[in-house]
């Protein structure tokens, strides 16, 4: 800059900043009518740092090219392109949640600032702003958001004292929220956030921005229409409502395949309770290696902020369809904080031919319909099931299953030559089966048959006592490996199973 160009900067900062003083602190010399127009000013300072209870704002420093219109009444700031604030940091601590925002950087360039010279209150209460605004936030640190940055684009409105934001932002992960927020000074914030996300690319926007997102959790197709108000004020614990509507919604969980998951979930978060409550829950099928859906999925969770995961479930309805029959949850609650807590899972009219064709091993076939109860206890040691209970329904049906098969699972005694000769082609009108589960995988079965093989000791009844075991992830394994659930889930445990130096055959 020329040396004329800086004393013409200096003659205008020192010109507005006279006339600001004059007319907020000797406005009575100035009664009479008066106006001044100031074409353009460039003015750089840098402001004190703000420390009260919840805020700690640090670094702040206004550079503003700008036109001031004055008169005895007011004082209008016309801020012109190149007019930035800027904030080093930002820190917000309400109720032990501190929320840092580092490198703030305002654009001013298209907003009006107009004192009211002869209103009464504070100075900050008698300026107000208004216009569009563009916020870059170099990064934002919050324990529910992974660090990243952010930028806002939209209007700012109203007095210094109770500020409006109303606009769009967006993650640097592409994750994109209509925002509006409002400010009143010492009193409250209030915001209102909503989003659409839809597709495998909005499901990774939200993956790369939410800190809980879980690592395994992949959204590949659908829409889910998210809305959130909140409220923060001193001294008072966070107000929430939030709603997120589901429709379409496909992706994977670890190895397990969700399809068409559609419905309506509610939360609510006031004076440090909890609420959940899903509505209108369906899912098309989960399926990690067998099939279940739909599912229809009717219940209400509440919880202490404090220990979100500890709450109780109040299940109104549970219910899936499952290889031709369909399992149930009955209606109860349960307490989530009382490990192992128990699902109590019924079992109504399973088709053994069905269950058996999904099964994998060649050869094995029957008929008839099972039911029966089987609890399945949840503790963070995994999940444990101690005896179930499953049945065929009367009049019974036929197993069919083969030596060579029999034989490799039952092994070769003399007995169990009995046995496997029996099941070659067994008519059965009782079959009752005793289920445990332990958390390491391993499935114990203790089945009962009666009937009888009429090619077998002339017909006469045969009762057999058979004991089964079952490495159940194993087996999923290789039902996965099969292509029973969809590529994606095959390729993940195909990668696994080469980390772990093992052989991807189904």
């Amino acid at each position: 800059m020329s040396d004329r160009g800086r004393i013409s900067t200096c003659k205008s900062r020192a010109l507005l900043t006279a006339l600001l003083a004059c007319c907020l602190f000797v406005q009575p010399a100035f009664a009479t009518g008066w106006s001044l127009i100031l074409q353009q000013s460039q003015i750089g300072l840098a402001l004190p740092d703000v420390h009260t209870d919840d805020w700690q704002i640090t670094g702040i420093r206004a550079d503003v090219v700008n036109s001031v219109e004055a008169d005895n009444r007011t004082i209008t700031v016309h801020f012109k392109p190149r007019s930035r604030l800027q904030v080093a940091s930002l820190v917000h601590d309400a109720a032990g949640t501190p929320t840092q925002l580092d490198n703030v950087q305002v654009d001013l360039a298209d907003v009006t600032l107009t004192i009211n010279l002869g209103g009464t209150g504070s100075l900050a209460d008698r300026s107000t702003i208004a216009g569009q605004v563009v916020i870059d936030v170099d990064q934002l640190q919050h324990p529910q958001l992974k660090p990243q940055g952010w930028r806002f684009e939209g209007t700012v409105s109203g007095a210094l004292t109770d500020l409006n934001l109303d606009g769009q932002l967006q993650s640097d992960s592409g994750l994109v929220a209509d925002v509006a927020i409002r400010n009143v000074m010492g009193e409250f914030l209030a915001a209102r956030i909503a989003m659409d996300v839809a597709g495998k690319n909005g499901g990774k926007a939200l993956a790369d921005t939410l800190a809980a997102w879980p690592e395994l959790l992949e959204l590949t197709a659908g829409q889910i229409q998210a809305a959130a108000s909140l409220r923060l004020e001193p001294g008072v614990p966070l107000v929430l409502d939030g709603s997120a509507n589901f429709d379409g919604v496909e992706g994977l969980i670890d190895r397990t395949a969700v399809t068409d998951l559609s419905g309506r979930l509610l939360v609510s978060l006031d004076d440090g309770a909890l609420t959940a409550r899903f509505r209108d829950v369906t899912v098309g099928q989960i399926n990690s290696g067998i099939g279940i859906g739909p599912v229809r999925f009717l219940a209400d969770y509440r919880a202490l902020q404090t220990a979100p995961f500890a709450g109780v479930l109040d299940i109104q309805q549970a219910a899936a369809s499952f290889l031709g029959g369909r399992l149930r949850v009955a209606p109860g609650a349960i307490d989530l904080a009382a490990e192992p807590w128990t699902l109590p899972v019924e079992v109504y009219e399973v088709s053994l031919e069905r269950l058996l064709q999904v099964y994998p091993a060649e050869g094995f076939s029957g008929t008839g319909e099972l039911t029966g109860r089987v609890p399945v206890m949840v503790s963070a040691d995994g999940i444990v099931v101690e005896q179930g209970k499953v049945a065929a329904i009367a009049p019974g049906g036929l197993l069919r299953l083969p030596a060579q098969r029999l034989q490799a699972m039952l092994g070769s005694s003399q007995t169990m030559e009995q046995v496997v000769d029996a099941l070659q082609n067994f008519h059965y009108s009782v079959l009752d089966s005793t289920i445990d589960y332990d958390n390491k995988g391993r499935l114990v079965l203790d089945v009962r048959l009666e009937g009888e093989n009429p090619e077998v000791r002339g017909g006469q009844p045969i009762v057999l006592n058979i004991n089964l075991e079952e490495d159940i992830p194993a087996l999923l394994t290789s039902l996965q490996l099969s292509g029973r659930v969809n590529e994606a889930v095959t390729e993940r445990v195909r990668e696994r199973l080469q980390q772990s130096g093992q052989e991807a055959v189904p």
